[in-house]
């Protein structure tokens, strides 16, 4: 079994947890076809390689998981921690063109650009998202995201405090798991 068909077996086992098996298999057949399996997380920080972008989209998951049963995180929906942690990082899915040397760059001919709001709009396709859902999604950079809108991102906090926990899951992973 290849790498690629390994991350689609920790795919099914884990968002099966929380979605009927027909909602699996069709988000999985939406991802597979967008390239989430072996698309890289980054050029040359976490995840900067094949498959990256859904080790890393896994982990934040798995903290998201782990947030909320050791912090008592309550969610709109029960889902919300599976599907915020595989799909807030959708826009990278054709954000890099994997070159000969086998480094990845950055993608001039994307079609949509952004990060956060991009990532609404993939995930918005495949998903019909709650608001808080894609408010966790938008504000999932945190600290790293546009200062000039500081206040909002403080605002959806107040809102829904889950934007803060996914900020903290993604930065988990990224810097202490470094996936």
């Amino acid at each position: 079994m290849n790498d690629r068909e390994k991350r689609i077996r920790a795919f099914n086992r884990l968002m099966g947890e929380a979605l009927c098996s027909d909602d699996v298999f069709w988000l999985k057949n939406q991802l597979m076809a967008a390239g989430f399996f072996t698309a890289p997380a980054s050029t040359k920080y976490h995840g900067n390689y094949n498959g990256g972008l859904f080790d890393h989209s896994f982990t934040v998951t798995k903290s998201l998981l782990s947030l909320t049963k050791h912090m008592g995180l309550v969610w709109k929906r029960k889902q919300s921690p599976y599907i915020v942690g595989m799909l807030h990082d959708l826009c990278k899915c054709d954000q890099y063109i994997h070159n000969p040397d086998g480094t990845w760059s950055y993608n001039p001919n994307v079609l949509l650009p952004g990060h956060g709001e991009k990532s609404i709009i993939l995930a918005q396709k495949m998903v019909n998202l709650t608001d808080e859902e894609m408010a966790c999604i938008r504000w999932h950079m945190g600290a790293f995201d546009d200062k000039e809108n500081w206040d909002k991102y403080g605002k959806s906090i107040e809102k829904y405090p889950n934007v803060l926990w996914t900020h903290t899951a993604d930065m988990m992973a990224a810097r202490i798991f470094k996936i």
